[in-house]
């Protein structure tokens, strides 16, 4: 559009000029006067004009290049110019910029979002370039190197060559050990490494874990999992979005340097405008999913009440009527008449029930019919509070069912995997826990606290 705006007047005025030329020197000739040669004094005036407006507009875009080139936010196109099409020209720099200061703005914040998490895990992690150097360490490296944290990276390998040797002798894929001397006892990590390719540089990040105090050996696995998906769900977003700033940068560059005005076509213009669309769809769905793992790490803690059990009971159904409706899903609610009351965070435990039970209604979205869903709430033989949900939907595979508490994995198209692993949190702030009982010909999760 704004390519058509420059190019029009552009072409009027040249033709204008020429027009006016030739003219000039047809009433010469037919009339043998010299003085109509006076109509093509404008001429020069008219031509300056038009190379004035195409030096501008190519050293404003070459300006608006060399400030991205700086990272300089600060330049700003002046608006309020009698050029229509210089201003609208400049209009579209500006609303560039601006984009592109937003995209920047939100990947610093993800960037320091993303650095606190990594110094305040309860893991040790470090990063090692392909050339040996210590990138990153978190608070809890630090403290299994026997290093103060203050303790410049390059220092590192100084202060504990013992550690730092083990770190770098640790291949992708590979599981050792490390053992440290502290006084009179012994820390003894289990170091694991995962190899990050990402343009042509290669980064190990590895995981520190004192097998004694910390995480058993399954914990640390799904930990590690939960590694894997952050990674690929960043890269996921973070490739499209630099693969597209390239392609958009191209579009203003060509051999003999920056593109004109006047090349600039409408399909290219569209295709910025689409690309910059994309970049903030992947921005808005990074940004998702880093809510979507804040809310694992920000469940409020419990106020526990008194509950009566079939008050409760009668508010979640009410709440999923309309789905079991929908579904035609027939819903059983029994209880142990001795049980009547119940002590937790009434919030907090709807949102169990509600996370299970949506889980169960799309399982059962593959049996055509004669869909069920039971649940009991009684006492455990720890006299404690018991809650069995089952649906007699297609069961959940062993292979699976060693996954399904881990956040964000999912089997659902569209889910977000975080549902049982907040269910799973809630019940530990409640002294509780969650699990999947085996069957056969059934789902059924067993809650108690």
């Amino acid at each position: 559009m704004a390519s058509r705006n420059i190019t029009f007047p552009v072409i009027l005025m040249m033709t204008l000029i020429l027009s006016i030329g030739l003219l000039a020197g047809f009433l010469t000739a037919w009339h043998r006067e010299p003085w109509y040669l006076l109509l093509i004094l404008p001429a020069p005036l008219a031509a300056f004009l038009v190379m004035n407006t195409y030096n501008q507009s190519t050293r404003q875009i070459a300006f608006f290049f060399e400030a991205i080139r700086n990272e300089d936010s600060a330049l700003k196109f002046p608006t309020e110019i009698r050029s229509r099409y210089l201003r609208q020209l400049y209009q579209s720099l500006n609303d560039l910029n601006r984009r592109i200061q937003e995209i920047k703005l939100q990947n610093e914040y993800l960037e320091k979002y993303y650095q606190s998490f990594i110094q305040h895990a309860a893991t040790g992690l470090v990063a090692i370039s392909g050339t040996q150097e210590i990138e990153m360490m978190n608070e809890k490296a630090f403290d299994y190197a026997g290093v103060p944290s203050f303790t410049p990276l390059h220092l590192v390998p100084l202060r504990n060559s013992d550690f730092y040797h083990a770190l770098c002798q640790a291949a992708p894929g590979e599981t050792i050990t490390y053992k440290r001397l502290t006084g009179d006892s012994q820390i003894n990590l289990l170091i694991r490494v995962r190899e990050i390719r990402y343009g042509g540089k290669s980064t190990r990040l590895i995981s520190l874990q004192d097998i004694r105090h910390e995480l058993d050996e399954k914990e640390l696995e799904s930990w590690q999992k939960l590694i894997r998906v952050l990674t690929h769900e960043i890269m996921n977003s973070i490739a499209p979005i630099v693969s597209l700033t390239g392609t958009l940068r191209k579009f203003f560059f060509s051999g003999s340097g920056t593109v004109k005005p006047e090349e600039m076509e409408a399909e290219v213009i569209e295709s910025v405008i689409q690309g910059l669309d994309t970049i903030e769809e992947r921005g808005n769905g990074l940004l998702k999913f880093v809510n979507s793992y804040r809310r694992l790490t920000r469940i409020p803690k419990p106020e526990f009440t008194v509950i009566p059990v079939r008050e409760w009971m009668e508010q979640v159904r009410t709440l999923l009527q309309n789905q079991f409706d929908t579904h035609r899903i027939r819903v059983e609610f029994n209880m142990d008449p001795l049980v009547k009351e119940i002590s937790g965070d009434e919030k907090l435990l709807t949102q169990v029930m509600i996370n299970i039970f949506n889980n169960a209604i799309e399982a059962l979205q593959e049996r055509k019919e004669n869909r069920q869903i039971v649940l009991f709430i009684g006492n455990s033989r720890q006299n404690k509070t018991l809650i069995r949900i089952s649906n007699n939907g297609p069961p959940i595979s062993s292979e699976i069912a060693e996954k399904i508490f881990i956040p964000f994995f999912t089997t659902k198209e569209h889910g977000s995997g975080i549902g049982l692993s907040l269910s799973r949190q809630i019940l530990r702030l409640h002294n509780g826990s969650i699990h999947l009982e085996p069957g056969k010909n059934e789902t059924v999760f067993v809650i108690t606290w």
